[in-house]
């Protein structure tokens, strides 16, 4: 097992299910039932409310982290056009 996982596993269960729930919403093919289940998990109770809640910050600052360390796209390399011709 690799240090990652064994930590994934160390991670509060109600905060993997909600990451889980993140993950297939972000997915693309999320339904409308998807987000019905959802609602519902969350009023299960309010330590699952409070992990969903937990688990949006934890998503939000992967996304925040990630955009500050891509380089603008201004600042970008931009590609030289090929040259055809050869030069002789």
């Amino acid at each position: 097992m690799t240090k990652r996982n064994h930590q994934v596993d160390h991670l509060d269960p109600l905060i993997r299910e909600a990451l889980s729930w993140i993950l297939r919403l972000k997915s693309g093919e999320a339904t409308i039932a998807d987000a019905e289940q959802l609602m519902d998990w969350r009023g299960k109770s309010s330590a699952h409310e409070h992990a969903f809640r937990d688990a949006v910050k934890c998503w939000q600052a992967i996304g925040q982290a990630l955009a500050t360390s891509r380089p603008a796209p201004a600042a970008v390399r931009r590609r030289r056009p090929s040259r055809s011709k050869k030069r002789a």
